[in-house]
């Protein structure tokens, strides 16, 4: 998720900018805080993996949620499912190159520890992950609704989804990521390694 310097100046962040100079040195300014921000510097960068997630992705997904439209659910649960393969990444300092399932399934076994199996979430992998970002839509055993009791529930043959309650979850996932990278050293110490702007 992280955004390469160029010599010309980019968004790397909304309200975050940022450019190479002719030597090459990174330059990143905040816009919205006025200050510079270095980014080699792991709390920097942090900073800008926070707004960036929340920014670009979660607050609109859940501006989506507020309007009681029935038609943005799909976009809601895209952005949903695209936010845990990249947490993934981050925990781990491992890029999901050839191993997406693995890192979904994984994300999803954080999220909801002991609630589903193994195969109930690689089969949530295929029909709403693989279905939105290979097909376009969701494949048939998806059904998605804001008014189901639970964020995500296997019943019979189909996949109730959710969008608002997943979004919420993974809301209060990313806020633990959060602080977990504030406080605890080898989180930040895998997250540094692996997220860079340079």
């Amino acid at each position: 998720m992280s955004k390469k310097l160029r010599k010309d100046p980019i968004n790397i962040a909304p309200e975050i900018v940022g450019w190479l100079d002719e030597n090459d040195d990174p330059h990143v300014f905040d816009n919205r805080n006025g200050r510079q921000l270095d980014p080699r510097n792991v709390n920097h960068k942090i900073e800008i993996y926070e707004r960036q997630v929340k920014d670009w992705f979660l607050i609109p997904a859940t501006n989506l949620i507020k309007y009681k439209n029935r038609n943005k659910g799909f976009i809601v649960l895209m952005i949903c499912l695209s936010y845990l393969e990249g947490i993934e990444q981050y925990r781990r300092g491992q890029n999901s190159n050839g191993n997406s399932r693995r890192f979904f399934v994984s994300a999803m076994e954080r999220l909801y520890p002991n609630q589903f199996q193994k195969c109930q979430l690689e089969d949530f992998y295929s029909e709403a992950r693989c279905g939105l970002f290979h097909n376009g839509m969701v494949r048939g055993k998806i059904i998605i609704n804001n008014s189901f009791q639970r964020s995500i529930e296997f019943v019979r043959s189909d996949i109730r989804v959710s969008p608002s309650k997943f979004l919420e979850d993974i809301k209060s996932d990313f806020e633990s990521y959060l602080q977990e990278l504030r406080t605890n050293q080898q989180s930040r110490n895998t997250f540094d390694g692996m997220y860079s702007n340079v």
